[in-house]
């Protein structure tokens, strides 16, 4: 099984560094074009995508529908997946860099716990291998902490969360390989134009 993950495009809030969270925010234009290109790069390095699974926030259900588009893959056959949503900031949503400096390790009222995150992100790739094993090629689309948290916790935390191994920048595609437990993690890279090895 091929899943692949791809965090949403820009958008407005990422531009200023505002922390979004569950604040639903839509693509800019930068994002669009973000997306675009990622969608050039799926119909070129795997075509054959079956299924699309999103993140229910429409900065990732715009960034699915691109690619659903470039790859002829109806739109309405994208499954909104709940447990992709991005992490909850509480009330860290909306604030800059600069004033988030007050909340000392980005530690934020109301925030979803850490543990709950890995936990939860861990459930969404456990149901994707068991609901789909019959499924070779998946994209997923979601944000950067779910997916961080995901490889967290697939990996039994030996891909730290947040470090510098793994990165999710806007459009970014990444790819786990995944058989009979087994697992690779691989990121894309234009300038090696396929998929580097971060683990196998």
């Amino acid at each position: 099984m091929n899943i692949y993950l791809v965090r949403h495009g820009e958008t407005d809030w990422n531009r200023a560094g505002r922390l979004q969270g569950h604040t639903d925010i839509p693509l800019n234009e930068n994002g669009r074009m973000q997306i675009g290109q990622v969608a050039e790069v799926l119909a070129d390095i795997c075509s054959d995508i079956e299924l699309i699974l999103s993140s229910p926030l429409s900065r990732a259900y715009e960034s699915a529908e691109i690619v659903a588009d470039r790859l002829s893959y109806r739109k309405e056959d994208i499954i909104v997946e709940p447990l992709l949503i991005e992490r909850c900031f509480g009330i860290g949503e909306g604030l800059t860099i600069a004033e988030r400096e007050k909340y000392p390790g980005d530690n934020y009222p109301e925030m979803e716990v850490f543990e709950d995150l890995l936990s939860r992100a861990k459930s969404a790739f456990e149901k994707i291998v068991n609901s789909f094993n019959k499924v070779e090629n998946i994209l997923v689309v979601a944000h950067g902490a779910l997916l961080y948290a995901m490889i967290t916790a697939i990996t039994d935390g030996k891909i730290e969360y947040g470090g510098k191994l793994v990165t999710f920048d806007q459009g970014s595609i990444h790819l786990i390989r995944y058989l009979e437990g087994a697992i690779e993690i691989a990121r894309y890279s234009e300038e090696d134009a396929g998929f580097k090895n971060i683990r196998s």
